[in-house]
């Protein structure tokens, strides 16, 4: 590389045309996407950086800052592979050997695993579950109303009691609110929208049987209409394109979910949904372009980062 940059140079000091010119390119062209190769295998095997970007980037950097940039890439490269360490040797493994171990398990004590064991007998731990309102504790509280416990199934009677009657008496306090009053159209806006959250919450928690929580999730989306008819929120927006996923309508879901990021939503909320509607669509071009476009999307939130590593 070095060779091939200095002999285009000194060819074109010796014949300064057009014929030294074109020599000294084709040498600094060759030499460029040489040390850009050597370059760019370095960052895929020890940084895992992909090849076809680095390649891009290094022969860019290379080609078009001059023969300098070859000579001190060149010496850098040198330099590198002087100090580096070669990475650990990796050991085969007897994979029979490995599957052939019995792991020792033991069942957890909290958290949401916990929540699938039915067969709940410690009566701390249950007290402790009232705490939290989500799908899955609503249907571990529904199925202690079956255990023989007493004192189980009259605190999963209670908590499901009161978790319903809670949302309902919101729900109920702000139509009066709604019906009763003249209200600006900003109060009407973020009551219509509480309204929305609150009918979809009724809904999702699982409170109901199908047929009754289907009243919740159609009032639900007349609120986020109505709502929208005063002002365009991302929320709302997103809040929709779940219904309509739930409702089976994966072309509406699409389109909420779009206008959702459009509109300023985080994508790594949407991008779960938006990519569900995308395949239940069989839509996989734009899946495809969707995923290459939001790569790298990060979460704090271990369940939501698990979906979209799914996807993305």
């Amino acid at each position: 590389m070095i060779f091939l940059e200095t002999t285009g140079l000194y060819t074109l000091i010796q014949h300064p045309t057009v014929f030294g010119f074109i020599t000294y390119l084709f040498s600094h062209l060759i030499a460029s996407l040489l040390l850009a190769t050597i370059v760019a295998g370095i960052l895929k095997i020890f940084y895992k950086y992909p090849y076809r970007h680095a390649l891009i980037l290094s022969f860019s950097i290379f080609f078009f800052l001059g023969p300098f940039a070859v000579l001190f890439g060149v010496i850098s490269v040198l330099i590198y592979t002087k100090i580096s360490k070669a990475p650990a040797p990796v050991k085969e493994v007897n994979y029979e050997l490995v599957f052939s171990v019995r792991v020792l398990s033991e069942e957890r004590r909290l958290g949401e695993g916990s929540l699938r064991f039915t067969k709940v007998k410690d009566l701390e731990m249950v007290v402790y579950f009232t705490k939290f309102y989500h799908p899955l504790t609503v249907r571990f509280f529904k199925e202690l109303l079956f255990s023989d416990n007493d004192e189980l199934r009259l605190l999963a009677n209670s908590y499901l009691k009161n978790a319903e009657k809670y949302l309902q008496e919101l729900i109920y306090e702000l139509e009066k609110i709604l019906e009763g009053q003249d209200l600006g159209k900003d109060v009407k806006f973020f009551v219509c929208r509480a309204l929305a959250f609150l009918n979809w919450d009724v809904y999702y928690l699982g409170f109901m049987e199908e047929q009754i929580a289907k009243k919740y999730l159609d009032n639900a989306k007349e609120y986020v209409i109505k709502a929208l008819e005063i002002r365009e929120d991302p929320s709302l927006y997103m809040l929709m394109g779940r219904m309509e996923l739930v409702s089976g309508d994966y072309q509406k879901a699409y389109e909420h979910f779009k206008r959702a990021l459009n509109l300023g939503m985080e994508s790594v909320k949407v991008l779960p949904y938006l990519l569900e509607a995308l395949y239940k669509l069989r839509n996989f071009k734009e899946l495809k372009q969707v995923s290459e476009k939001y790569r790298g999307t990060y979460s704090v939130n271990p369940k939501r980062m698990a979906l979209i590593s799914a996807w993305v």
